[in-house]
């Protein structure tokens, strides 16, 4: 009998708020600022690059309140 292997797609590696913000320039080109606003409300304390760039796209065209 032959037995399925299923592959588990692989994880993205996790990066900490410090380590995304020290590098922000070079990974999202925005500066650290920005990220610390993308991130102020995330309850989780480490983020894929992917996720990390969704918050960015969000917080860039949420509106301004006032």
């Amino acid at each position: 009998m032959a037995g399925s292997v299923k592959k588990s797609k692989p994880v993205a590696p996790r990066y900490t708020r410090a380590e995304l913000m020290n590098h922000s320039e070079a990974l999202f080109a925005v500066k650290a600022e920005v990220l610390y606003g993308a991130l102020y409300e995330a309850a989780q304390e480490t983020f894929s690059i992917e996720e990390t760039q969704e918050r960015i796209n969000q917080f860039m065209k949420a509106k301004v309140k006032g």
